[in-house]
């Protein structure tokens, strides 16, 4: 169901479509660029991870709480898309008379549920997650994901605004919720015994699951795809 409030933001977005063919390129490079999306979020959680005792996992856990919420927020929201009724995107609602910007293959998520974005569900998530360790940061964060991350999709198209906003709404109580969740205390013991005694291990496991967060799991989903495709002979 369109409403209102998606039909006057998307209106007064879609206003400004192939008025300029630079800014609609812009906009669109922006909106695929995982560095600017992923990766300034993954930066400043590596800064808030280490920044109290130089370590990645400190005694309270934050790094893999963080890591753990962020999993389960996108298993939700990519299960939300996947069970829950099929919703247009903008750029393919025929009733909206939508005006694609330049640039963008409106074939390329056809067939896929808008609601609720996936993006704001992780990088909401992220954000809280931040705001968690340091406001000024996570400030920063909320602003940086709704301005130069979702609403960018908004303007191509990929979204109306509350797909943004249940997705963000989705992240951030399922973040919130797992970073208040006590941690038994022979848990941490063990988490942190293994840092001591294989760093390496960690750190690597680290890197490589913060690497597909910053890219929305989009390589580790084209294996497994790719992966079925083999195993499956279609």
């Amino acid at each position: 169901m369109t409403t209102a409030f998606d039909l006057v933001i998307i209106g007064w977005l879609n206003g400004y479509s192939r008025v300029s063919m630079a800014a609609d390129k812009t906009i669109y490079v922006i909106a695929q660029s995982d560095l600017l999306k992923g990766g300034v979020l993954m930066a400043l959680l590596w800064w808030c991870w280490t920044r109290r005792s130089g370590r990645l996992i400190g005694p309270d856990l934050y790094a893999l709480r963080t890591i753990v919420g962020a999993l389960l927020a996108i298993a939700i929201g990519r299960g939300m898309q996947n069970f829950l009724p099929m919703r247009l995107r903008p750029v393919h609602d025929p009733e909206l008379g939508f005006i694609v910007p330049y640039d963008v293959n409106a074939w390329a998520v056809d067939g896929w549920s808008s609601f609720p974005s996936d993006h704001a569900v992780l990088f909401f998530a992220l954000a809280a997650a931040l705001w968690w360790s340091n406001r000024l940061v996570g400030a920063f964060a909320f602003l940086w994901t709704l301005v130069v991350i979702c609403l960018p999709r908004v303007y191509l198209g990929l979204h109306f605004p509350t797909d943004i906003l249940a997705g963000g709404l989705v992240g951030v109580l399922i973040m919130t919720a797992v970073l208040a969740v006590p941690v038994p205390e022979r848990l941490t013991r063990r988490v942190l015994d293994w840092q001591e005694t294989q760093p390496g291990i960690v750190y690597g496991l680290a890197f490589l699951v913060t690497l597909q967060m910053a890219t929305l799991f989009a390589n580790a989903r084209r294996l497994v795809e790719g992966a079925m495709t083999v195993l499956l002979g279609s």
